[in-house]
């Protein structure tokens, strides 16, 4: 994974958390947008699907660490924001781009429908979930491991379009 990190001052990092929990967008997505429009510059819709696809399995790669760890509610979001992003890496291959929550469920079921795969719904739902329970931590560990396995297979699918 081709990856470069930034190190922030703790009160910008802080100042970028809220700001991102404000606006309901990833921290790391919502920093490389302020970090492109401070240089005035823009992904073409390939970088911009490649940057969701690294984000995606970097998030993945988290929720099974905090699996491992049995921090269950830390790992429902990241579950939730490598859905998220994946969702995003397929809307930008076709050169759209998704900035709402709403835009995420319009997209998974316009694909729906256009693929006759209704699972893509079903697995969203399930991602969802995952976001639910990060903010009421009420899924017993079971439900949050079997939740990841279908997370898992809904970016897969993603990957595929």
């Amino acid at each position: 994974m081709d990856l470069d990190y930034l190190v922030l001052p703790r009160k910008l990092s802080e100042k970028l958390k809220e700001k991102a929990d404000e606006t309901g967008i990833l921290v790391e997505e919502l920093g490389i947008d302020l970090i492109l429009k401070g240089l005035n510059e823009k992904l073409d819709p390939e970088e911009l699907a490649e940057n969701y696809r690294m984000l995606s399995e970097k998030y993945l790669e988290e929720a099974d660490e905090f699996i491992e760890k049995g921090d269950y509610v830390q790992a429902s979001e990241k579950l939730w924001g490598a859905a998220a992003l994946a969702v995003k890496m397929a809307a930008a291959g076709r050169g759209l781009r998704l900035e709402k929550h709403g835009g995420l469920w319009h997209f998974i079921d316009t694909l729906a429908k256009e693929l006759e795969d209704r699972e893509l719904i079903s697995l969203f739902h399930v991602a969802n979930g995952l976001h639910r329970n990060f903010y009421e931590n009420e899924m017993p560990p079971d439900a949050v491991r079997i939740s990841a396995e279908e997370v898992k297979k809904l970016i897969a699918k993603l990957k595929e379009i």
